[in-house]
């Protein structure tokens, strides 16, 4: 078990793993860990140590720390902002085509639109199998999610409910989380119905459209939880669309955060029919040679 630090305790691990605090005093660097956490902070530290020790490379200073960490808590909100651009302008459009298809009511709870389209394969096929036993987990809980809207407290979910009329999709889609949006469009059984959304974000075809939506979710959620950004590997594959491609500055492989952050100002530029989100984003991506490495080429 690990004792608690006090704060000058905390400043004093990082100088004696070789950061030179240089012309920051200690206190400043001490409120910096109050403010931050030391353990968070210890994130983007050892991105800079020695390889394979426990170490800051030599000359590493407390100013090209707490330098990186503001940039990536810039770009984290500028995050937020395009997904504040994406996600309603994509549940807006899903709304609008789902609903033209299922109608007001709530067949939006019924088992027969989603995966799998019939019983578990009567096959020796493993794969077959666990897709069929996937696909069943996802719907389950796509449907536990809106069951659970029905007893939502928002005004425009418990007016339906109070009138006695089902709670439409346009309404339930509002409320739900992004996750679960995600969940719900690889759940559909009919995936036609998502044509008219991904010709008008002029992507390719809805597996690219499935498949954008599941890397924002996951970009989204560590931007919305704080989380680090610089130097992370992604577990996740980003597939770039052609919109995304037209403002890639370099190189994106695919496990990145370079790249999904690429895709989302693709996105946003294609709604906005502008280049101005992508030029602020990738600006400060390229702002600062360490902080374009840790994009285009993490190491944790």
């Amino acid at each position: 078990m690990k004792d608690w630090i006090d704060l000058k305790g905390q400043v004093q691990k990082h100088v004696d793993r070789g950061l030179d605090l240089g012309g920051v005093p200690s206190n400043k660097f001490a409120m910096f860990l109050y403010s931050s956490n030391y353990y968070r902070v210890s994130g983007y530290g050892r991105c800079l140590y020695e390889g394979g020790a426990d170490r800051y490379v030599s000359g590493t200073t407390a100013t090209q720390l707490m330098n990186i960490y503001d940039l990536d808590r810039v770009l984290r909100n500028l995050i937020l902002d395009g997904v504040g651009v994406f996600e309603p302008t994509l549940r807006g459009r899903v709304a609008f085509h789902v609903a033209k298809v299922i109608g007001g009511g709530d067949a939006y709870l019924q088992e027969d639109l989603y995966l799998p389209a019939g019983p578990e394969p009567a096959t020796t096929d493993v794969g077959a199998r666990k897709r069929w036993h996937a696909e069943v987990r996802n719907r389950d809980k796509v449907l536990e999610s809106f069951r659970a809207i029905q007893t939502r407290d928002e005004i425009f979910i418990r007016h339906h409910i109070n009138k006695g009329d089902p709670v439409p999709f346009w309404a339930a889609i509002e409320v739900v989380s992004l996750g679960t949006f995600s969940r719900f469009l690889r759940a559909l059984r009919d995936k036609t119905v998502l044509e008219p959304v991904t010709r008008s974000l002029q992507l390719e075809d809805e597996p690219k459209l499935l498949q954008a939506v599941q890397n924002i979710t996951f970009l989204r959620n560590i931007a919305a939880h704080h989380g680090r950004l610089w130097n992370r590997r992604f577990d996740g594959h980003v597939t770039l669309p052609a919109i995304a491609l037209r403002v890639k500055r370099q190189y994106l492989s695919p496990k990145t955060p370079a790249a999904a952050l690429t895709l989302l100002a693709g996105l946003v530029d294609q709604i906005e029919a502008s280049t101005h989100y992508s030029k602020n984003l990738l600006d400060l991506i390229h702002s600062d040679p360490a902080f374009v490495d840790g994009y285009y080429r993490p190491v944790l």
